[in-house]
C-alpha cells in the first residue's frame, strides 16, 4: 500500500508536463548569491524530486552516500555547471547538527560592539603611552622632530 507521500509524489508527476516545466539554477548579478528561476510545473516536479531523496532516505536509514539527481531534460543550469547536484543525508536531527560546528550567522549583538570599541580605544590609549615612552627614553628624538 503507498504511503501518502508515495500518493503526492504521483500526482505532482501526473497533473504537471515535464514538456511545459522550466527549471534553472543561476546566480544574481554580483555571483554571490544562488538563484532559481523557474515556472510552477518546474517547481513542482522539482519538488517531487527532493520528496523521492526524503523517501530513498528512509529506505537506506544510516547511508552517508550521496544521492545524486538524474538528468532532466527540463532542469537547466545557467550558471554553465551544475549547482546542485544531489542531498547529503543527514540523519541526526538539527540541534545536533549545529553543534558539530555548523552554526547559522547571526548578527552582532550590542554587547560585543560595546566590547570592539572598547579594545580599539585600549588600543589607541597604549599607542598614545608609548609614545610618550619611547620621546621619554630615547631624547635624541626631539632634536630631529625641532629641526626646521
Amino acid at each position: 500500500m503507498p504511503s501518502d507521500l508515495e500518493t503526492s509524489i504521483r500526482l505532482i508527476e501526473e497533473t504537471n508536463s515535464p514538456e511545459k516545466a522550466y527549471f534553472s539554477y543561476s546566480v544574481d548579478d554580483s555571483g554571490e548569491y544562488g538563484v532559481i528561476k523557474a515556472n510552477k510545473e518546474g517547481l513542482r516536479l522539482y519538488a517531487a524530486d527532493l520528496l523521492k531523496k526524503s523517501l530513498q532516505m528512509e529506505e537506506d536509514a544510516g547511508g552517508k552516500q550521496p544521492l545524486f539527481f538524474s538528468p532532466k531534460d527540463w532542469m537547466y543550469s545557467e550558471t554553465g555547471y551544475n549547482l546542485i547536484a544531489g542531498v547529503l543525508p543527514e540523519y541526526e536531527p538539527r540541534e545536533n547538527i549545529l553543534l558539530r560546528g555548523l552554526r547559522p550567522v547571526r548578527p552582532l549583538r550590542p554587547r560585543m560592539r560595546r566590547t570592539q570599541v572598547a579594545y580599539f580605544v585600549l588600543m589607541c590609549i597604549t599607542g598614545a603611552v608609548l609614545m610618550l615612552v619611547s620621546l621619554k627614553a630615547f631624547p635624541n628624538l626631539r632634536l630631529w622632530v625641532n629641526i626646521r
